[in-house]
């Protein structure tokens, strides 16, 4: 096997956009912290400080002695990912997509943009993978990590029990209707679920991430109809727009109180090749800034790359006989919050 000099690790690196271009929501929005560890492992230091008050003592006794504050260090291992292809070889002597009949390209240079298209994919899976841990974290507190070679792993982030909640019932929204069909349970439910934030972690929650079953029953709540500021910066705010909206991962509904309000949509295919919602129906996610999220990566294992810390490690080389050029992406990703409690997932249908 050897290397082609025009594929370099050098010119591969340069090839793969760079991880702050990342459009993937609930990443960039609550863990927008980035992390390259030059271990395996990736290390959590956590202030882990109570609501502790001054000891009173008369002034004529000694001082009580206080204990310091605490601080966690939690290790964790990142999952690996090892993407690895054979581009169909036949690719460099046809026309591309978009080319000229009759061709204008060169063999090599359709190789590259066949090159650059598969690693752009690739790069593109690692991203909904890291899209899918937040979910995951955002969600439960929790990533559930299972993958060939190594044993199923659970990462439990400690967050408390009280924030992951299930609604049944009448306190299931849209359940409790008043005369004028407008549901008087989710105001106070919403301001009860920020109140546990707060008590949990000291976070303030400033987001709601909706799904579209739980936005539809938002928008029947007591308190809410006439109450949504929808932001237009063009004509100076509250301009009103009745019309449906949806994007690609999430659109901007309008705030109402403290909260910023979102609909989210995104799905992936599972390990049984089936395509599962990023966040299932009938969740809300509250969380903000307070979450200090973060994406961490690990150490490659790979002595071509010097065993260094990188987001991306691409790799190539070409088989002999049958002539095939082989493409790798590696990485060592994971998400951790930094407070973990600053986030709740409620299942409210």
């Amino acid at each position: 096997m050897a290397d082609s000099i025009a594929y370099t690790t050098a010119k591969l690196v340069q090839v793969v956009p760079n991880l702050k271009l990342s459009q993937n929501f609930l990443l960039d929005k609550f863990f927008p912290g980035i992390v390259e560890a030059d271990t395996e492992e990736v290390l959590i230091d956590t202030d882990l400080g109570l609501r502790r008050m001054a000891p009173l003592v008369s002034p004529l006794v000694e001082g009580k002695l206080v204990e310091q504050r605490r601080y966690q260090t939690t290790k964790i291992k990142p999952a690996y990912i090892k993407d690895k292809r054979a581009p169909d070889l036949r690719k460099p002597v046809r026309r591309m997509i978009g080319e000229r009949v009759g061709g204008e390209l060169t063999g090599q240079e359709r190789e590259l943009a066949n090159l650059q298209v598969e690693m752009a994919d690739q790069v593109d899976m690692v991203n909904r993978r890291l899209e899918w841990m937040a979910s995951s974290v955002l969600q439960t507190g929790t990533l559930t990590l299972v993958g060939d070679g190594f044993p199923t792993t659970v990462v439990d982030y400690g967050r408390p029990a009280s924030l992951t909640i299930a609604l049944s019932g009448a306190n299931r929204w849209g359940q409790t209707l008043n005369s004028q069909g407008r549901d008087t349970n989710i105001v106070g439910q919403l301001t009860t679920w920020a109140t546990l934030i707060l008590k949990a972690s000291g976070a303030v929650p400033t987001d709601l991430i909706f799904t579209p079953g739980a936005w539809a029953k938002f928008l029947t709540a007591e308190g809410v109809q006439g109450a949504i500021y929808y932001p237009n910066l063009a004509n100076g705010g509250n301009a009103v727009n009745p019309g449906t909206i949806v994007k690609k991962g999430a659109v901007s509904m309008g705030r109402w109180g403290q909260f910023d309000l979102w609909l989210y949509n995104d799905w992936y295919i599972d390990a049984s090749n089936v395509e599962q919602p990023m966040i299932p129906d009938g969740t809300v996610i509250m969380s903000g800034p307070d979450l200090m999220g973060t994406r961490a990566f690990g150490m490659i294992l790979d002595p071509r790359f010097n065993y260094r810390p990188m987001a991306y490690a691409p790799k190539t080389w070409i088989m002999d006989d049958p002539a095939q050029r082989i493409i790798m992406m590696q990485s060592a990703p994971i998400v951790y919050p930094g407070r973990p409690g600053a986030a709740l997932a409620a299942t409210v249908l």
